[in-house]
């Protein structure tokens, strides 16, 4: 987010701009599992919905219906989770749980103002899992 929030604010000048990269930036990160998900966002949906269209050759994904809630430091993030992955968050995590993620960057909407920034959790270790 940091290496590209100036370059979007700053390029994209034709507003409403949609942002589908194959620069997936594949990112291991330490969060916090905060226990709360809702279904995707409809931005964050019309994101990977772009971006299975251009690049999915490159990466077989699963079903993504739901985003979870992960606190990074201070900020928090709601990031979409593969299904086959999530099935597993209810038999392994607890709210407040420290986990590492493994995400994928596929793109970012941008409209004036925030960026919505889309990327998918691909992959999970907690203490007790090593998959």
């Amino acid at each position: 987010m940091q290496l590209h929030d100036s370059t979007i604010r700053a390029e994209w000048d034709h507003l409403p701009s949609w942002i589908v990269t194959g620069e997936q930036f594949p990112t291991r990160a330490a969060v916090i599992y905060r226990g709360d998900s809702q279904p995707v966002d409809s931005i964050r949906a019309q994101v990977m919905r772009d971006w299975i269209t251009a690049f999915s050759h490159d990466t077989p994904l699963q079903g993504i219906h739901r985003e979870y809630l992960f606190q990074e430091g201070q900020q928090l993030f709601w990031l979409p989770v593969e299904d086959t992955v999530a099935s597993y968050f209810a038999k392994e995590l607890r709210p407040g749980q420290p986990i590492t993620v493994f995400v994928l960057w596929f793109g970012a909407y941008y409209a004036g103002h925030d960026i919505t920034w889309t990327f998918v959790v691909t992959e999970f270790r907690a203490d007790t899992t090593q998959r």
